[in-house]
């Protein structure tokens, strides 16, 4: 079992440890989502190169990177406009939940 930030108890290894996004995310952070989810897109079509997230376990602690990975892991290949919509929906939850 695994505790994460809050202290809430889980058994999933997938899901991170800790947020440690950036507040308020500039253009380099939203760089890191996109190219998160582009790695994730390539490791879905090959199956034969890995990325530094099929290697070993997952990050126990979340960053625009890898969230970007994980999402384009659910969705795959996707429409930039899509990809902008949901990296923006993140951030306005992210802020929703500082806020809390």
């Amino acid at each position: 079992m695994l505790a994460d930030h809050t202290g809430i108890v889980t058994t999933d290894p997938t899901i991170p440890m800790g947020d440690v996004r950036q507040a308020d995310p500039g253009s380099d952070r939203q760089g890191a989502f996109k190219r998160g989810w582009t790695a994730a897109v390539k490791d879905l079509n090959d199956g034969e190169e890995s990325s530094k997230y099929s290697d070993g376990p997952p990050p126990e602690e979340l960053t625009w990177d890898n969230l970007g990975y994980r999402l384009g892991s659910l969705f795959g290949e996707t429409d930039d406009d899509l990809r902008q919509e949901l990296f923006e929906w993140c951030v306005k939850k992210q802020t929703e939940e500082q806020e809390r």
